[in-house]
């Protein structure tokens, strides 16, 4: 089924991705999801629904990092959680800022396929997904695990959320 979230088009198999949760258990601490469950509205949790990925079985993290005073930056700390999420299906459309990183010699180099479609946006903004107060990014797995999904067309999107606060 494809989804247009823009800016990028996603093709995802949504039998296959609540399959994959059936089977796979891909959190680390049961608690952090639940605080992350607790915090979507009920638009994000229909959205997690719509492409088949179940909430309390994806990898989501928190850590609180402490920040150094270097001099010109005042230091402190800063609350981080992450939420990572796979689903199974292909990037069809991809902000140019992606693509300009896959196509790195290290990374995919000249193997992406040509039919992969080229978003233009603002240079100045990171590109992302609105999904009310948090923003998601889509992107190929290659990052979480580049031996599993070395090659491009593995079958898999990788979506993630980040947010930070200071303390």
């Amino acid at each position: 089924m494809i989804f247009n979230f823009y800016p990028w088009t996603l093709d995802i198999d949504v039998k296959a991705t609540e399959e994959l949760y059936a089977h796979n258990d891909f959190s680390e601490d049961r608690n952090v999801n639940v605080r992350f469950m607790d915090a979507f509205t009920e638009k994000q949790k229909m959205f997690f629904a719509s492409v088949g990925v179940n909430p309390m079985r994806v990898r989501a993290e928190e850590k609180v990092h402490d920040i150094p005073d270097d001099g010109e930056v005042k230091g402190g700390k800063i609350y981080i959680r992450t939420f990572d999420f796979l689903m199974c299906g292909r990037i069809v459309a991809l902000p140019e800022f992606y693509r300009e990183i896959y196509s790195d010699e290290e990374v995919f180099g000249n193997t992406l396929p040509e039919i992969l479609e080229t978003v233009q946006i603002d240079e100045d903004k990171m590109p992302f997904y609105n999904l009310g107060e948090f923003g998601v990014v889509f992107k190929h797995p290659y990052f979480r695990d580049p031996k599993m999904f070395s090659e491009w067309n593995c079958g898999y999107i990788m979506g993630s959320i980040l947010t930070m606060k200071d303390l």
